[in-house]
């Protein structure tokens, strides 16, 4: 009987261990997978601020070409 509970014991610790091992690679998957998210947010960031600092250049340009006519009579 104790020889059993020391078997089933025995399986359960290996199963444990089993678990222990593919949680543990699932966890270097994911803070893999966050690392690479978090490069490519702020890739986009930078992207996103470029778009917008180069909006911002558009419409002063068209402000000034709107100006420009206005000074002509060419409405």
């Amino acid at each position: 009987m104790e020889i059993q509970a020391l078997r089933r014991l025995e399986d359960a610790l290996h199963r444990f261990k089993q678990q222990h091992g593919r949680a543990l690679q699932r966890q270097t998957q994911l803070s893999e997978a966050l690392g690479k998210s978090r490069e490519e947010m702020e890739s986009l960031r930078a992207e996103l601020l470029r778009y917008k600092s180069e909006r911002t250049d558009t419409r002063k340009k068209i402000d000034t070409l709107l100006k420009r006519f206005e000074k002509l009579g060419l409405k």
